[in-house]
């Protein structure tokens, strides 16, 4: 047995010692196979543990996550194990499991060779400890290792008894709640307003029956460097790779990352309900409400008035969030269209659609004046009482 420790300041490892990712990797470095069982994993720990299987070539890894069942999964981390499991189904490496009828709080890693278990690591150490984050870089860890032949199979036991009677594979991760995390490219943003639950709720229950379902358009993954049209890698959710604005001296530039529109078909902008003329508000599902209005030929174009970015840091927020898309000041820092939304980001987010409602409240908003070019001019404004919306995404 050996004690392996967190190495932070005042509390550093004594001489000699191993911290509790050391150890991780050096045993790996002996396996054929893994097993691991934790409470709680990250991002960055199951990126960690991947690159560190594809390091050493194991063939055959189980993780367990065992304290999701009750409170539900950051949509990151459930993005991320679902991008983990198909590229070891598609290896034939392994899978990850979820416990489903209560909540596994141990931490457990069993490290195999030639059909045995060779050494064990447990303590207090979720995955994250393999790859702390800013976060997590103060929090302190111990645990052992134990090399015994008779506890390591006990402990293997003990492994497939928890997989066996209480864990769901990937498969069935729509079983388990998500949890959609916060959105922080919104915040402290100008004319963005924070709302609390109640008062998101507050607004869906004076919702009346004025509603319409606005698909979005996004490119396939395998189709973003397209220059077809038909492909929308140029739609104004990724109006940023499109061409850039051509100033008068016939200079080009590039279109800011965030900025988004969102195109509504004909058969919607004809409805007479549909929003047109004047701005009015939108109350998002995740607590922001910031003005909108519909623009260009036959008012084809929704997106935050005044400022198009706002809508994008909404949108693109969401996918930042949850782990699925790379934020960029513009496309030339992205050669990999990395930061282009698709269509399988919007499907695995369940944001395929938006969901755009009425509701019996007004508030009080700018209504900036237009200049000779027709173009706002946001040094003239009017406050007038404008209407509400709630928009939310479906699939």
């Amino acid at each position: 047995m050996s004690i392996l420790y967190t190495d932070i300041r005042p509390m550093i490892k004594p001489s000699g010692k191993k911290v509790i990712s050391e150890q991780f990797e050096e045993s790996l470095a002996q396996s054929d196979k893994l097993e691991i069982a934790v409470g709680y994993v990250s991002v960055k720990g199951l990126q960690k543990v991947d690159k560190l299987v594809e390091k050493y070539n194991i063939k055959d890894v189980k993780l367990i996550c065992g304290m999701y069942s009750v409170d539900g999964m950051p949509s990151s981390i459930r993005n991320e194990i679902i991008r983990l499991h198909k590229k070891w189904q598609a290896s034939g490496i392994g899978d990850l499991y979820i416990v489903r009828c209560m909540e596994y709080h141990g931490k457990l890693y069993i490290f195999w060779k030639d059909g045995k278990p060779f050494l064990s690591i447990l303590g207090s150490a979720n995955l994250g400890a393999l790859d702390p984050t800013s976060r997590t870089s103060r929090q302190y860890e111990l645990s052992k290792t134990t090399e015994d032949i008779a506890e390591n199979q006990e402990l293997s036991v003990f492994i497939t008894n928890l997989l066996e009677k209480c864990c769901i594979t990937v498969e069935k991760i729509d079983e388990i709640k998500t949890i959609y995390e916060r959105n922080d490219l919104l915040t402290n943003i100008e004319d963005v307003f924070e709302l609390t639950e109640s008062s998101v709720q507050h607004f869906n229950e004076k919702e009346n029956d004025i509603l319409f379902h606005i698909p979005i358009k996004a490119p396939k993954y395998a189709n973003r460097f397209s220059t077809d049209r038909k492909d929308f890698t140029s739609s104004n959710i990724n109006v940023c790779y499109g061409n850039g604005r051509k100033g008068k001296n016939g200079k080009v530039t590039p279109r800011n990352w965030f900025e988004t529109q969102i195109t509504v078909s004909v058969d919607i902008t004809r409805e007479p309900d549909y929003p047109k003329d004047k701005p009015f508000f939108l109350v998002t599902d995740d607590g922001y409400m910031f003005e909108a209005h519909t623009t260009s030929q036959n008012n084809k174009q929704l997106t935050a008035y005044g400022n198009d970015r706002i809508f994008g840091r909404w949108i693109k927020g969401r996918l930042v969030a949850s782990g699925l898309l790379k934020p960029f000041d513009n496309k030339d820092g992205d050669p990999d269209r990395l930061g282009m939304v698709t269509e399988e980001m919007l499907k695995q987010s369940h944001m395929t659609t938006l969901e755009l409602h009425k509701t019996n409240e007004k508030r009080l908003g700018k209504v900036f004046k237009r200049n000779e070019k027709n173009r706002l001019d946001k040094k003239q404004w009017t406050e007038e009482p404008l209407d509400v919306w709630t928009i939310h995404f479906c699939d």
